[in-house]
């Protein structure tokens, strides 16, 4: 699991519990499968396809709306009747009868959808613990809706291959119990609300769940697309995933992690310290000194705790906080504890090394660093805590409690979250020398029931529901595959095409999430107001490039994203303003699968081109009626940059040209050659939206051409 996400992955649990999933096998029962069952909602002006098994050559018989059918099992034991298509209504009994019969109650024909993802797909409505679920979870669920339907899908694995039943035994709820909507996505029971606003009430809603956080892509894709695409990493996964069981297999896995171990040293060893060897020994002998001198003292940027910026990039940063403690504890053991600290850490106090973690460490960038010390007889109770803080992939995080204890009396604490941290930085690492990270994954992965082996959850979670005609999927995941955003490009294709393939529908729609704006997670420690102002045009990318590869899918027929750039919060990876993503999904929805001609996709950059006097004419797609800037104005200085030919780049003005182009324009830049809009991980609030339906301006970066290299355009007709 990407380690960043793994938060994630842990709250997630609560709301459904693992299951292990076999692949179906023969049978000589007559049954329906788990998909079908009261309350449904089938999906209208498609055929309805009800299925099943029994034993082979057995004659099954089915009424639905007036229609019989029927039909014998197979040779494999499956067997499917088809009713004719039809339109909105319910509620209706769907009779079968085989060697028995089976009566579904209040079945509806209406609207169904497919939601997964990870976790802020998977966020509910409400839950009783802190941060997860709507701040309002419970007046949402009491306000519910019986015309939406829900089907929650439990968290499951199959590595050897497609399963036909979900897991576990879930079943239709109605959107009118309290009880079934709390658990349920939060994100698509307000995309039901919305779809049922737009479509009337007449269009019953089915909502399908499957969804497991901090999960990447790969998990959700068949085996058969990784075969045809020629996804070589994934399915030598896949093969190993299936042969783990023999002895064999279990040392070829030891043997694994042993080279993915030696891989992260040898990238750490030769492309992360190696370039800076000179800085850091600098930086070791004078940094953890307890006492600097003036100037070097100056270069260190004073911060709250894990609020400094340094770790917005891979690379080293130290961290210093001086503290009193009582003069008796002189002498005496200590314990220091820090409860977040996210990769590696060398630790020191009062100049001594105390401690530290490396990659050696099981699931090192997840666990509490608890340090011993024996304090000197310090003149005045003076100390000071300096911690050279690695990080390796993605933003790093240091976050609290930390304390400070005497041994074995923990009453006798001192907390050092508050006061005035500084910080400075090493090194940070250049992306294009050191590439991206080794995976640190097979360090403690089993791949039989990790959730991130390729194919598993397609097998568990996606292939049982494939049977189960729907209008399309909604798509909110991304976090766990931010470290290698060019390669989710493919992947998002290959989802598309795997999804439509599996449920034999060229036409499912399939629209996406683009991930919201967020720093680092912490979120009992909120960020100070206004701290992007210290941040600079390079500094903070964070999940900008990942956004960038979602919007593949706004050039893919049939599907579309939501933009979601202004529903995040700096502190939370799971931000509560699911409502308005919600409300998005389902304006692409309305646009996609139901010919709203009144719903543009969101509003885009299209092409940027420099005039003579640097001024950068960004032009615009799908804007309507034009865009706008909603919010503190003040702030706008902060969502535009242009860049020069070396890489430096300055926060920009931009204006709304007569034309309909934005002009960019940052002093000091004569020839920009590149110009961003909200591309960091968290932009400040205020942000251009269309006029009308207020769809966010999607986050760009675009290069620019010169003006003049730009072919004329044609003389118009006589």
């Amino acid at each position: 699991m990407n380690r960043k996400s793994r938060l994630s992955s842990a709250v997630a649990s609560i709301v459904a519990a693992f299951v292990l999933c076999a692949p179906a096998s023969g049978t000589s029962a007559f049954s329906v499968h788990g998909c079908f069952g009261d309350h449904m909602v089938l999906q209208r002006d498609k055929p309805v396809r009800i299925s099943g098994t029994a034993s082979p050559g057995t004659e099954v018989r089915g009424s639905f709306r007036g229609a019989s059918v029927a039909v014998e099992a197979g040779q494999d034991g499956e067997w499917t009747l088809e009713f004719p298509a039809g339109s909105a209504g319910g509620p209706f009994e769907l009779v079968i009868d085989a060697l028995s019969a089976v009566i579904f109650h209040d079945v509806m024909v209406g609207e169904v959808w497919f939601c997964s993802g990870q976790s802020n797909m998977e966020y509910p409505v409400w839950h009783p613990g802190q941060f997860w679920g709507l701040p309002d979870g419970e007046a949402v669920a009491a306000d519910g809706d019986a015309g939406i339907r829900l089907f929650l899908t439990p968290h499951a694995v199959a590595p050897d291959g497609p399963c036909d039943e979900p897991p576990g035994r879930p079943v239709w709820r109605l959107g009118s119990d309290p009880a079934a909507v709390k658990p349920f996505s939060a994100v698509a029971w307000f995309f039901g609300r919305e779809l049922r606003r737009r479509l009337g009430p007449d269009v019953p809603v089915g909502l399908v769940q499957s969804a497991w956080g901090g999960t990447r892509i790969e998990p959700w894709i068949s085996e058969a697309t990784f075969a045809a695409a020629s996804e070589t990493a994934a399915l030598a996964n896949i093969a190993f995933a299936k042969a783990a069981t023999s002895e064999e297999s279990k040392a070829r896995m030891e043997e694994l992690r042993r080279k993915a171990r030696e891989d992260l040293e040898n990238w750490l060893r030769d492309k992360y310290f190696a370039p800076f060897a000179q800085v850091s020994a600098k930086a070791l002998a004078e940094w953890a000194s307890p006492t600097l001198s003036p100037d070097e003292e100056a270069q260190w940027k004073r911060c709250a705790m894990g609020a400094g910026g340094g770790l917005s990039k891979v690379g080293v940063t130290w961290h210093r906080r001086e503290f009193v403690l009582p003069e008796d504890w002189a002498g005496k053991e200590v314990v220091l504890r820090i409860k977040t600290l996210d990769d590696c850490d060398e630790t020191f106090l009062d100049g001594a090394k105390i401690g530290e973690t490396g990659i050696s460490t099981p699931q090192y960038w997840a666990q509490e660093r608890v340090y011993r010390a024996t304090l000197s007889a310090t003149e005045g109770g003076r100390h000071v805590l300096a911690i050279r803080h690695q990080n390796h992939f993605m933003v790093g995080r240091i976050a609290g409690p930390v304390t400070i204890a005497l041994a074995g009396a923990d009453d006798a604490k001192v907390t050092l979250d508050g006061g005035e941290w500084t910080e400075r930085v090493e090194f940070h690492v250049d992306p294009a020398f050191a590439g991206v990270r080794p995976s640190a994954e097979m360090f403690d992965a089993d791949p039989r029931t990790s959730q991130q082996t390729p194919s598993t959850l397609f097998n568990a979670m996606v292939a049982p529901f494939a049977r189960y005609p729907m209008r399309g999927a909604i798509w909110y995941q991304g976090c766990s595959n931010a470290g290698n955003p060019d390669k989710y490009r493919d992947y998002q294709r290959e989802i598309v095409e795997d999804w439509r393939r599996v449920w034999r529908d060229p036409g499912f729609v399939f629209i996406g999430t683009q991930l919201a704006a967020f720093r680092a997670h912490h979120p009992k420690e909120p960020f100070p107001d206004g701290f992007w102002k210290d941040d600079t045009p390079e500094s903070n990318p964070g999940y900008a490039p990942i956004r960038d590869s979602q919007t593949v899918l706004c050039d893919i027929p049939g599907c579309g994203l939501a933009c979601a750039i202004d529903a995040g919060n700096p502190a939370d990876i799971h931000p509560s303003q699911k409502r308005v993503v919600g409300e998005r999904l389902a304006h692409e929805a309305m646009r996609l699968a139901y010919g709203d001609a009144a719903a543009l996709p969101g509003p885009r950059g299209a092409a940027a081109t420099a005039d003579a006097d640097g001024t950068v004419r960004v032009a615009l797609r799908d804007a309507g009626e034009g865009i706008e800037l909603r919010g503190d104005a003040s702030a706008a200085a902060h969502l535009f940059a242009l860049f020069r030919e070396d890489g430096t780049g300055e926060w920009a003005d931009a204006s709304l040209g007569e034309d309909g182009t934005l002009r960019v324009r940052a002093p000091g830049i004569a020839r920009p050659v590149r110009v961003e809009y909200a591309w960091s991980a968290y932009p400040p609030a205020p942000c251009l939206y269309r006029k009308g339906d207020g769809i966010p301006l999607f986050p760009f970066r675009l290069e620019t051409a010169s003006r003049d290299a730009q072919p004329p355009k044609p003389a118009a007709a006589p």
